[in-house]
């Protein structure tokens, strides 16, 4: 072996650091592409968690905003029971004047409630509360109470109605069935004559030839004349 050609030691060395840098490469290359996807996960699962968190705050957004427009219908509801309670009142006294200005503050309360953004809303109602506690908690005792008055008045009225409904209809039944048996009487007939009794029968006929007997009589009584006549003294002598 001349001194030119490597040995088998160095060729030995030079393959294992081949094969240590093809691994160390390979190895990187491996970790890089674990990075990569474990970045591309993580983004995925932010992604949507927060297609979660928006779907879930729009859902909120929803449900805030139909209980917003039931209230605010809720309060235009009011507002005209409370407008017909002040054109019905009789008189121009000072009750008439403060349900009419409740039903007009009312009305603005329910389109303000309308054009408002539910969390726009709730942040003017916190502000509200922050700056004057005391009208707010007396705004919402008389907003309740006024609330449960009309509607116990309205389910009172409701009750009236169906009451007279059910009177209405009982006399309207108590009629009809008079009417009814009226007219279910039975007709009278005049009485049936009494049927005469079956005529006999006439005696059978015999054929062509025969004599048929007649049916027999009693024979009549025998005369005898009176041994005396009016006006004669004695019998009559033969």
């Amino acid at each position: 072996m001349t001194s030119s050609e490597p040995s088998t030691t160095q060729v030995a060395k030079d393959e294992a650091a081949e094969v240590a840098r093809t691994a160390a490469q390979r190895g990187g290359e491996v970790g890089q592409t674990a990075g990569d996807q474990a970045r591309r996960v993580a983004q995925e699962t932010t992604r949507q968690a927060r297609d979660l968190a928006k779907e879930g705050r729009e859902q909120l957004v929803g449900q805030a905003r139909e209980g917003q427009r039931k209230a605010a219908g809720s309060l235009h509801t009011l507002a005209d029971q409370l407008h017909g309670m002040s054109e019905n009142s009789e008189g121009s006294g000072l009750a008439p004047e403060v349900v009419r200005q409740a039903s007009e503050r009312t009305r603005a309360v329910a389109s303000w409630l309308e054009e408002r953004e539910p969390g726009d809303l709730l942040a003017e109602v916190r502000s509200f509360a922050r700056r004057k506690p005391g009208l707010f908690l007396a705004g919402a005792a008389v907003a309740g109470v006024l609330a449960g008055r009309l509607t116990r008045g309205a389910v009172q009225a409701a009750k009236d109605d169906s009451q007279q409904g059910q009177q209405g209809q009982q006399f309207t039944g108590t009629t009809g069935g008079t009417y009814v048996a009226e007219r279910a009487q039975p007709a009278t007939y005049p009485a049936t004559p009494p049927v005469p009794p079956p005529v006999p029968p006439a005696p059978p006929v015999g054929p062509p030839g025969s004599v048929t007997t007649a049916p027999a009589f009693p024979p009549a009584p025998e005369y005898r004349a009176p041994e005396t006549f009016p006006g004669q003294q004695g019998p009559v002598t033969r």
